[in-house]
């Protein structure tokens, strides 16, 4: 029978059971009123929680111009007998710079740096933060205490101590997952914007511009990597025939001096060939230098630039409240609203089903 039925299946049963759903819903919307009711309470909790404070946006649009191309690079190539050095452009492209932005590489690099404060001390960024916002007290005071208390004293995560680590991962999970965001605000054009929402108005606006060098100088490093290493292949090079170089004009001065007093002709054969090698290596000495100067100005040329088309205003927009997990949670109990609907429905016939079939026997 089922297979009858599931082989009778037309779009005409299919709107009929879609309109009974329908039907069924509305005529439980009670129950439907009642699950979106808890699961927005629920979201407004969890939103009142995350955000007991006044956040300040910082937002910088900014645009990625200045790539570079394999063909400025092709002559420093084919003089090492290597292809034209090519830059990563897609790993910063689209919806990767979205991801990158917010690695834990790029993040770690941002809060690790150390910052002029306004009285002329330098502080790390991290230390910054937890001074000059409400992390420790709202989050830290209640649950870790020994936190509070940790500051950071190291700028690579691997030489910190297990604690100050901790404290470290504390600051960086919620500066990823709370605090930034990067979207594109016009399809139409190339520009992005970096969002940075703080509790402190000042400590915003300075990462915002921190996180900002911070990827520019990231991409500029991945965009050059290759054009560097050709630069360091092209460095050991002028320096060994520098050092040929010396050796052969040293053995050609010995030689000349003692030419002068010589008699036999053949004395100045080692002396002509002593001239001929000093000529070509001080040639290819001279040619490898001149890629080389060359090769460190183009790497200038070539990296990436960021150009900030809207900086951030101060004051900076605030807001109290965001209501994100409350239009979740009104969703989830939609849905929750009507599975309990339809397994309510179910339970129902199958439950009459079974007394019809007790009554026949």
């Amino acid at each position: 029978m089922e297979q009858q039925e599931q082989a009778t299946l037309t779009p005409k049963l299919i709107f009929q059971k879609i309109i009974e759903t329908k039907d069924l819903v509305l005529k439980n919307w009670w129950i439907l009123l009642i699950m979106v009711g808890i699961g927005t309470a629920i979201g407004y909790y969890v939103d009142s929680e995350n955000n007991k404070r006044i956040q300040y946006i910082s937002r910088i649009v900014f645009s990625i111009s200045g790539s570079k191309s394999g063909s400025e690079m092709g002559n420093f190539g084919s003089l090492l007998g290597m292809g034209a050095p090519q830059g990563d452009a897609g790993l910063f492209s689209g919806e990767n710079l979205f991801y990158v932005i917010k690695t834990r590489p790029v993040l770690e690099r941002a809060l690790l740096t150390p910052i002029k404060l306004a009285n002329g001390k330098t502080e790390l960024f991290a230390n910054y933060y937890l001074d000059s916002t409400y992390l420790r007290e709202d989050e830290w005071a209640s649950f870790l205490p020994e936190w509070t208390k940790v500051r950071i004293t190291h700028t690579s995560r691997d030489s910190m101590s297990k604690l100050e680590r901790q404290v470290f991962d504390g600051v960086l999970y919620k500066v990823r997952d709370r605090e930034i965001s990067i979207s594109q605000p016009n399809m139409k054009t190339a520009f992005n914007e970096l969002a940075v929402s703080m509790e402190n108005e000042i400590v915003a606006r300075t990462f915002s511009y921190l996180l900002l060098e911070t990827i520019e100088r990231v991409y500029q490093e991945n965009q050059t990597r290759k054009s560097r290493e050709m630069m360091g292949i092209m460095k050991k090079r002028v320096d060994s025939l520098g050092a040929v170089l010396n050796r052969t004009e040293s053995r050609l001065a010995q030689t000349t001096v003692i030419n002068t007093e010589a008699v036999a002709p053949t004395a100045k054969v080692e002396e002509g060939r002593l001239t001929r090698s000093t000529t070509f290596v001080s040639s290819l000495y001279l040619e490898a230098s001149r890629s080389l100067e060359s090769l460190k100005m183009s790497i200038v040329k070539e990296a990436p630039l960021f150009t900030i088309i809207e900086p951030p205003v101060l004051p900076l927009e605030t807001k109290l409240f965001t209501r994100q997990n409350m239009k979740f949670g009104a969703i989830i109990g939609f849905f929750v609203a009507i599975i309990f609907i339809l397994a309510k429905q179910t339970y129902v016939e199958a439950l009459r089903d079974l007394k019809k079939k007790t009554v026949k026997s």
